[in-house]
């Protein structure tokens, strides 16, 4: 698997090493977060990310733990109460996208760093794998039919995983898929069904998902079978990858994207008026 280098800027890259360094030191330590419109983003590099993801794996058998990744599909998605309300119960919430970053970095974020699924969700696993001292059980969940069973076997050709239960995200009736996942007992859920629907699935469902890490990964299962393919390293070092996957998609992901540079731009001037109003006070 093409692993991507962090997307940072380079007069950064010291400094963000000297926190990653910090946060070893002190693995319990809660993470800074900084707002983006309504919702709150973890304030660290990607490599900060993972360590404590994978903390809270280690840690958190009995309890589920809600791992939501914020994109452009969340920005738009904005308006929508029932999404914002997940998202603000999350457990941990990153910047999975450019825009994000720019957003975060406007409202004060000093060392946030853009964390796609894609490359993290490669490094929790083999992060939770080696400090657990053994294969992580993984569940998946979502997408159309036979989707998961295939990236789930793309998971444990490429990591120390062992993939307990897989299953479709298009029930009307849950109640069976969530019985199984309590009897598989996975250490990580990975739910696939997109934004918002796969962060409110989540919460929603939040007292009847077994114990473990619930990671919300969007496309990833696509990405894992080689449905969609990554975008050359340009365009994933400069952030701004969503051109590639449009290019892939034009028809599904066109919109998307078109209703996300409007996000993206409504959320930066509403940013710029509260520095202006802040420093005027």
């Amino acid at each position: 698997m093409d692993r991507m280098l962090p997307y940072t800027f380079p007069r950064r890259v010291d400094v963000c090493a000297m926190i990653h360094n910090a946060w070893e030191r002190a693995p319990g330590d809660v993470p800074p977060y900084v707002a983006v419109g309504p919702f709150s983003v973890m304030d660290t590099p990607s490599a900060v990310v993972v360590d404590h993801v994978v903390g809270l794996g280690r840690d958190c058998a009995t309890t589920p733990v809600l791992v939501f990744a914020l994109h452009v599909g969340g920005l738009n998605a904005r308006g929508n109460r029932e999404f914002v309300d997940a998202m603000g119960r999350a457990d941990v919430v990153y910047a999975d996208g450019g825009s994000v970053v720019w957003l975060a970095r406007l409202g004060g974020g000093r060392w946030i760093e853009r964390a796609p699924t894609t490359d993290v969700g490669w490094d929790i696993l083999r992060g939770l794998a080696t400090a657990l001292d053994r294969p992580v059980r993984v569940a998946l969940v979502g997408g159309p039919f036979g989707l998961a069973e295939r990236a789930g076997r793309a998971l444990e050709a490429g990591a120390p995983v062992q993939v307990v239960l897989t299953d479709h995200g298009y029930h009307q009736d849950w109640s069976g898929t969530l019985r199984n996942l309590h009897d598989a007992a996975p250490d990580v859920t990975l739910v696939g069904m997109g934004a918002p629907g796969e962060m409110i699935w989540c919460e929603g469902n939040r007292d009847r998902l077994p114990g473990g890490l619930v990671l919300t990964c969007g496309g990833w299962f696509g990405h894992l079978v080689g449905d969609e393919r990554r975008a050359p390293r340009l365009l994933r070092h400069s952030g701004i990858e969503w051109v590639a996957r449009v290019a892939q998609s034009p028809r599904r992901l066109a919109p998307r994207y078109a209703r996300g540079v409007a996000s993206s731009a409504a959320m930066s001037f509403h940013a710029f008026r509260q520095r202006s109003r802040s420093r005027a006070g």
